[in-house]
Parts: structure tokens; sequence; C-alpha cells
């Protein structure tokens, strides 16, 4: 395939055949793609990540309930999108399991399996609603997510483990580069008039 450029027209070779077209169509067909990759990767850049820490002690004994620390925090606000991140803490493993002991609705939303010591699990919430859960292994353990409530809960500083979470390579940031690229390459073209050869 072939492109070449005179005036407002790109002429495309392809296959023996010559296309004839307008270059203007093609950049607003550019920046309408790229108004619809900003704007479908704004809800990712932006949502939060919410620690909940399965506390030292909890699968011992059942004072952590009277505490309401056997997830800490017990009750967690957070906005749609959001994802939250249940670190275990304790000796022992434990898990974080959507529902209450006495549903029958257990772990149909989530269910983390055993979570091991020092080890971590996520989950983002994608609609707005009441969640209740808590630890099969130590059904006394009982925790909220509250979706689309009005204030974030403040994370508590979780106490060093020996094994810290593994870090995605990108992050969230590969979908903001991306767009930054088509934007660059759209700008490149508006200014040259000339469609950059890959």
């Amino acid at each position: 395939m072939v492109l070449i450029e005179k005036g407002d027209h790109i002429f495309i070779m392809a296959g023996g055949s010559l296309i004839t077209m307008k270059s203007k169509p093609i950049g607003a067909l550019f920046g309408v793609l790229t108004l619809v990759a900003i704007l479908g990767i704004t809800p990712h850049a932006f949502a939060a990540t919410t620690n909940i820490v399965m506390s030292p002690g909890a699968g011992a004994g059942q004072d952590c309930v009277t505490a309401k620390n056997c997830f800490d925090p017990s009750v967690t606000n957070i906005a749609v999108g959001d994802t939250v991140t249940w670190t275990n803490n304790d000796k022992v493993g434990h898990t974080s399991t959507s529902g209450q002991p006495s549903d029958n609705q257990t772990g149909t939303v989530w269910d983390s399996s055993l979570v091991a010591a020092g080890k971590s699990y996520s989950f983002t919430f994608q609609n707005a609603g009441d969640y209740h859960y808590f630890c099969m292994v130590h059904p006394w353990m009982t925790g909220e997510i509250v979706v689309g409530g009005s204030t974030p809960t403040p994370s508590p500083s979780p106490s060093p483990s020996p094994n810290p979470p593994a870090v995605p390579e990108f992050g969230s940031i590969a979908p903001i580069v991306l767009a930054i690229a088509v934007i660059s390459i759209v700008v490149l073209s508006a200014k040259t008039r000339t469609i950059p050869k890959l």
C-alpha cells in the first residue's frame, strides 16, 4: 500500500487500485477517535484504590468484633469504579467473601478464596450499592463497602508486611500514554498535512 498526499487529497495505491480521499475527513476521523479514546480511559485514570487491612489477631478470637476492626476499616465508602484491596496482616489465612454468614448469596459478587498471611486481594466495584462481606474461615469477621457514598473513608496506613503486593508494570498510566501518542499524531498530521509513515 502506498500513500501519497497532494493538496487536499490523499491517494492510496493498493492492489493496483487507486483510491482518492480528502484529507480533512481523515483528520476529523482521527479527532473523533482520539476523543473516544480519552473518554474511554478517563474513569480508569481517576479511579481510586482503597486499602482494607485484615487485622493482626482477628483470626485468633472475637475481640476484634467489639473493637470493630476485624477488617480495618469495617465500613468503607467508595465511588463506582474504585478498587478495594484487602491485605492480610494476620498470621493466618482469611477470605473476603461478599454476603453475610447467614445468607444464601455468599460469594456471588466476589470471593477472594484464601488470602495467605502477607498477601492481598483486590476487587473493582462497578455498581453502586451496599455490599456486606465476611471471612468464611472466621465468620465473626465482617465488613461493609458502600459504593456511591458521598465521602470516601480514609484508608488505614497498613503496617509493613514481609511480602508487599506486586505493582503492575505500567498500571493505569498506559492508557494515558496511548492517548497522548494518538493526540500527538493528530497534531503532527494537522501541522505537516501529511500522514506519518509507520
